[in-house]
């Protein structure tokens, strides 16, 4: 390992060509690299800004206090059980063991139906 690497030292010290396609490499990397991470930080700060300005747009501030308001008034239609049948029917293997419209009405069942099991 130690001669290969000797021998690559001695190409590229030997090789001018090479030198100069190795640093036109090098250079055209970095300056990559800078460009990449400006764009970073700038979609960055400009999703700050957006957000920013989101919140202090009247017609979202209208909006989100008739949802504080709303929130209230609004039915229990999602029960608990409910949540924890879409996250389990989230997994593959529940679908590839169990037919899917038994999946279907099970979910049905929970999210739906009264808190009362069907007779089976």
């Amino acid at each position: 390992m130690n001669n290969q690497v000797e021998d690559l030292k001695n190409k590229i010290r030997s090789n001018d060509s090479l030198k100069r396609y190795l640093k036109i490499f090098l250079g055209v990397g970095c300056l990559g690299l800078l460009l990449i991470g400006g764009l970073i930080i700038w979609a960055g700060v400009a999703t700050v800004q957006h957000v920013a300005d989101l919140s202090t747009d009247p017609k979202v501030q209208e909006q989100v206090q008739k949802l504080k308001t709303d929130i209230p008034n609004m039915p229990a239609l999602v029960k608990v059980g409910c949540w924890e049948k879409v996250q389990s029917l989230m997994n593959v293997q529940v679908w590839l063991e169990t037919p899917v419209a038994e999946n279907i009405q099970d979910l049905k069942d929970a999210c739906l139906n009264s808190g009362e099991k069907p007779a089976q």
